[in-house]
């Protein structure tokens, strides 16, 4: 009898993983990108240079260019939201069928915020691997971080399909990927081409720069960016996986806009923990955050939202990095490519990239008040009083003109050009109408600018 209720509950227990693995499988709303690149992974075994990541990956590895330029056959193993937990997972897969020369984990500062990884990348990643033992290990890796172990078993409760055309989409991206694709190419968003080979190529036009002016504001803090323990950990592993595949790896720091690397002062020095890190642990790792012009020119008029550019912009990265990469597989050295460290990287940045205004709190923050605060405090006696600031590189000293909107549009100058940041006025005149603030760096005439209604938008978020 006991033996029977033991055989019951096994049997329960195997139809309810079924179910679950069932449902996770073919329930799943399907990324059609992800589907794509997945199946070209499975049937492909002549990958000879690997580049896995996320959509870092996606867009801005032209496969074809570098496989031209560095006589590889590249392929680009990434997935949209992908941190270290599906990295690892998207390796294991490609190492079933390819033995590449060369894997290439490229990383982002975002990739070490946390240890998490977001539901996102285990929605559109984990129906589409193969082994059950490589889902198992990339969900336990998933939910230790977070503990969601449930919401991720389960995760066809909030990413499940929604309709029936959804499931048709679903199980033809699953069973028949390239067939589908073609059938639904019509209704995909006109500004994403898949290029094969894991690349999208992007030709939109929108630009990323209201969101620069308003959003990427700095803050110092004197908060430290550990490397994380998990992410080491994930981080050996990852090595590990690919000696024991034969594969060199190369782990390279993605570069991003650089009113973001401007943003984070605070976090720039863990770049070069990371590096430290690599070379304790004998991981070669590349940071393309300090790669001079001569090697990748600037390219924040390339990115069409503040993580991701178009395709032109995607063919100049790949171009770059190809160069790099024949050049150090050869053995040669390439630190003459590279600022060394990030007082170098951060001297060589010439220009502004976004400014704000704030109203004056006895507790804000400037370079510019640092050395006098009390003049700032003594100008707030009875006064309305809003502060100037930008990011800009180390060596710039930036200048600041205050205008008025009005009605009319035209612009009502407040101040002259000034380097101190500092609008003074009695209380409430400024109330609700529209600030204009220009920025410079001292010398230069090329401006950017910020505009603000005191009492009625929000003061700018600090990162």
């Amino acid at each position: 009898m006991k033996h029977q209720a033991l055989l019951r509950l096994a049997a329960f227990l195997v139809v309810f993983v079924l179910l679950i693995a069932l449902a996770n499988t073919f329930f799943i709303r399907a990324d059609t990108y992800a589907s794509l690149t997945m199946s070209e992974i499975k049937a492909r075994d002549d990958i000879e240079l690997a580049i896995v990541g996320s959509s870092a990956v996606q867009l801005h590895f032209n496969a074809d260019l570098i496989s031209e330029q560095t006589g590889l056959k590249a392929f680009n193993a990434g997935f949209a939201s992908s941190g270290l937990q599906a990295s690892l997972a998207v390796t294991e897969e490609l190492f079933r069928t390819n033995s590449p020369e060369w894997v290439v984990l490229v990383v982002e500062p975002f990739t070490f915020y946390t240890a998490r990884e977001l539901p996102q990348a285990q929605y559109e990643l984990m129906p589409l691997l193969s082994s059950p033992m490589t889902r198992l290990r990339y969900y336990l890796r998933a939910a230790r971080e977070d503990g969601a172990y449930l919401d991720r078993l389960f995760m066809f409760r909030e990413f499940g399909v929604t309709s029936f055309r959804d499931a048709l989409k679903t199980i033809g991206l699953r069973l028949s990927p390239q067939k589908t694709y073609e059938k639904i190419l019509p209704t995909l968003d006109p500004t994403m081409h898949y290029r094969g080979n894991g690349f999208i190529y992007a030709t939109t036009e929108t630009s990323p720069e209201a969101d620069i002016r308003k959003e990427l504001i700095r803050e110092v803090t004197g908060y430290e960016y550990p490397l994380l323990e998990p992410s080491k950990k994930m981080l050996l592993e990852y090595r590990d996986l690919c000696r024991e595949h034969g594969a060199r790896l190369l782990v390279m720091v993605y570069p991003e806009l650089t009113a973001f690397h401007l943003a984070r002062p605070d976090f720039l020095p863990y770049l070069e923990s990371l590096r430290r890190f690599c070379a304790e642990n004998d991981l070669e790792c590349v940071d393309f955050t300090f790669a001079r012009p001569e090697l990748y020119p600037n390219m924040d008029d390339y990115y069409f939202d503040t993580y991701h550019m178009i395709g032109e912009g995607a063919d100049v990265l790949s171009a770059s990095f190809a160069r790099f990469f024949n050049l150090y597989a050869a053995g040669e050295d390439t630190s003459s490519l590279f600022y060394q460290n990030t007082d170098e990287y951060l001297a060589s940045i010439d220009f502004i990239t976004n400014t704000w205004i704030q109203t004056y709190t006895p507790d804000s923050w400037n370079p510019a008040w640092e050395q006098n605060p009390q003049s700032v405090a003594e100008a707030a006696v009875g006064k309305d009083v809003y502060l100037a600031n930008c990011n800009h590189g180390s060596l710039v000293t930036p200048e600041y003109r205050f205008f008025l909107i009005e009605e009319d549009g035209t612009e009502t100058p407040l101040t002259d050009w000034q380097t101190d940041g500092i609008l003074t006025c009695s209380p409430g005149t400024l109330t609700g109408r529209t600030l204009k603030l220009y920025a410079r760096p001292q010398g230069q005439t090329e401006t950017v600018w910020f505009t603000w209604r005191p009492g009625l938008d929000p003061e700018p978020v600090l990162l």
